[in-house]
Formats: C-alpha cells, sequence, structure tokens
C-alpha cells in the first residue's frame, strides 16, 4: 500500500521529503505525478505523489492513508479534497492527515470534525511525522482486517461451506422475496426440491469423503445447468433447493426433468477411479 502526499508545488513536496529525511530522490514521470520509494527505517513504505484530478479517479490500487496539505493562500481546498475522497466508496476507508501552516492552525478542530485523522502543524519534528503516518497507517490496516473478519462471518451465516451455496437462512428469506416481486409483477416463478438418492449408502459404502465430493460435483452441474437469476440452496444433508423467477410450471417440469438426466448419466469419478451413479428426485 501507500501514503499519498498531495502538494500544490513540486518545490513543496521535495521540502517535504526532506522534511521525513527519506534519503530519496523523487523521480519524475509526467507533468502530473512524482513517484518516490520511501525505503527508510522512519516510514518504510511507498510514497507517492498525484494531482487532486487522479487522487478523485481512483484505481484498483487504494491507499492507506492521504497526508493533505494546507496551503497558505486556499486553506479549506484540502478540506474540501478530503471530503471527496471520504464520500467515494474506493477510498473512504482510508486514513487522511492533515498538514496545517502554523498561521491556519485554527482550522485544526474543523479538520478533525471533517474527519482527519491526525492534524499536523508546520514546522514539525522529524520523528514525530514518520511516527504518526506509521501509527495511523497501522490503525488502518487493522480496521480493514475487522472489517475483512466481519464480512467473513456474515457469509459464513449464510454460505454453506463445504459447497459454497447459499443455507437454508438465505433461501427463506430469498424465497419471500421472490414470492413479493411475483405478487407485484404478476409473473410466474417456479420452487424445486431435490433430494439426493440413498445418499447414506454412499457414506457407508465409500466414506464420507466421497459423499463430500459426490454433493460437490452435484452442486457444480447444477449450477451449469441453471440461469445465473436461479438460486441454489444446500438446505439439508442432501436436499436442496433452487428457485425460478419468471418461470412457468411447464417450464420448471421441463428443467427438473432435464436436471434428473443430467446427474442420472453422468457418474461422479473418485479419486481411485471408482464411479458413483446417483439419482434424484425433484418436485
Amino acid at each position: 500500500m501507500s501514503c499519498r502526499i498531495f502538494d500544490e508545488c513540486r518545490n513543496r513536496l521535495c521540502s517535504l521529503v526532506r522534511l521525513l529525511n527519506l534519503g530519496i530522490m523523487p523521480r519524475i514521470i509526467d507533468h502530473d505525478h512524482l513517484v518516490l520509494v520511501a525505503n527508510s527505517a522512519r516510514l518504510p513504505d511507498n510514497v507517492v505523489s498525484i494531482n487532486r484530478e487522479t487522487a478523485l479517479e481512483g484505481g484498483k490500487s487504494q491507499p492507506d492513508l492521504f497526508v493533505l496539505e494546507c496551503s497558505e493562500a486556499s486553506p479549506t481546498d484540502a478540506l474540501h479534497l478530503m471530503a471527496e475522497l471520504r464520500a467515494r466508496p474506493n477510498t473512504r476507508n482510508a486514513g487522511f492527515v492533515m498538514l496545517l501552516p502554523e498561521r491556519h492552525q485554527r482550522l485544526t478542530a474543523l479538520a478533525l470534525d471533517q474527519g482527519a485523522h491526525d492534524v499536523l502543524i508546520l514546522p514539525v519534528n522529524t520523528e514525530e511525522i514518520a511516527l504518526r503516518l506509521r501509527s495511523q497507517i497501522g490503525r488502518k490496516r487493522q480496521a480493514d482486517q475487522l472489517r475483512t473478519d466481519v464480512a467473513d462471518g456474515l457469509q459464513l451465516a449464510v454460505i454453506d461451506p463445504l459447497t459454497g451455496l447459499f443455507n437454508r437462512r438465505y433461501a427463506l428469506n430469498h424465497l419471500e422475496n421472490i414470492a413479493i416481486r411475483s405478487r407485484n409483477t404478476k409473473r410466474d416463478f417456479a420452487v424445486l426440491m431435490l433430494d439426493l438418492d440413498h445418499f447414506k449408502q454412499v457414506n457407508d459404502q465409500y466414506g464420507h469423503k466421497a459423499g463430500d465430493q459426490v454433493l460437490v460435483t452435484l452442486t457444480n452441474r447444477l449450477r451449469i445447468n441453471l440461469r445465473a437469476m436461479d438460486l441454489i440452496a444446500r438446505i439439508g444433508g442432501e436436499e436442496f433447493l433452487i428457485t425460478l423467477p419468471e418461470s412457468t410450471p411447464n417450464q420448471a417440469q421441463d428443467i427438473a426433468n432435464r436436471l434428473r438426466r443430467v446427474i442420472e448419466e453422468n457418474p461422479v469419478i473418485l479419486a481411485d477411479g471408482t464411479a458413483i451413479r446417483m439419482t434424484v428426485s425433484l418436485g
């Protein structure tokens, strides 16, 4: 990740680099970019300078931290830029550190109120600014990890870990939403229940690992033979629910017959070459 420094002019940027004591020289890429690679012990992160337009455009790689300097002439411009960046999905979770000239330190409270995570009054001690930037980068990464953990937890609450299909909890809520949409649009929908026949015998004869492979293979075949708009959910050990939006009873029957044939005509091949023929009941 990177720490990005926005500045009104290149001379001021170079002064700031010297202040950080990074021990590097800026390399001009084009008229709008300065790329600095920071490998010092004080700030071992990439430091990239880009202009306002490029910052707002965003990109695949987003920074951990924005360092925005309030200019002497227009001190509120940086505050407006921070507000715009915080309003955009790609940069709203970044850290923001504001650099204020001493004569504009009255803006400290306003900057913090608008979402800055830290405010530094220039001139500032080299060690202090490096430690503060590193601290903000660490906090941002911890927050990223927390968001990831929460997202993973939410996914586990609705996803079957073996097949990757939605589980009963999600399926029933989704089914209710489809029914409401059907009433509003006056369009038919269909629901199929699929049960893998004699699945217990597979586990007993070949083992649970083979049973898991059968379930995963069945899942893949269902996905291949259904539309993207159709929902497949595992609601029990070998029980599956399939919702078919905008489908008539006759269409649902044709789909059920096609799925039954695909599963019955293509045995599951285990790692040792054993072929397991499966049948399913649909209704």
